[in-house]
């Protein structure tokens, strides 16, 4: 009987040990549509400094039961945009929070085109995590590509961005 205790508590802790590796190694393919909510400053003609939040959903393309499919995002962040040379870099950090409430940290990282339906690709990284997170792979470095479909008059925006496609 003490060897099959033995046997099962290893195999738990095994297990348990194995969930932050299995959740790091997985790459992360799909979209997340966002909303941004800040404040613009106008630092000179067609030069703007945004400061604000992204957020809202992202949707894993291999569906139900994936990692962070339907979680909620929200990404305090910067967007540094010259519409005169029609360059742009933004960065921040993201927090992923899934259906379990476990939640995922990472920073990232862009450069592009300020402009409606710009481009802006850059990178992202883990860097921690709680619950089944927690231990997350921080060294690996992911990529996206970030869109702006709108920019509303009344100063917020709409768009989505694609991870790891």
């Amino acid at each position: 009987m003490t060897m099959h205790k033995s046997i099962l508590t290893t195999l738990v802790v095994s297990i348990l040990l194995a969930i932050p590796a299995l959740a790091a190694e997985e790459k992360i393919v799909g979209e997340f549509g966002w909303f941004g909510v800040g404040t613009a400053h106008q630092i000179e003609e067609g030069h703007f400094y945004w400061v604000g939040e992204f957020s809202g959903t992202f949707f894993n393309d291999k569906g139900e039961g994936s990692m962070f499919h339907r979680a909620g995002v929200k990404c305090p962040a910067y967007f540094d945009a010259d519409f005169r040379t029609n360059k742009s870099v933004a960065g921040g950090y993201c927090v992923i929070t899934d259906t379990d409430g476990d939640q995922a940290y990472l920073k990232w990282h862009n450069k592009g085109d300020p402009r409606p339906t710009g481009h802006g690709p850059g990178t992202w990284h883990y860097t921690g995590g709680t619950g089944k997170y927690e231990g997350i792979n921080t060294e690996a470095v992911y990529t996206f590509d970030g869109v702006t479909q709108i920019n509303w008059a009344d100063g917020t925006s709409t768009g989505y961005a694609t991870w790891n496609r």
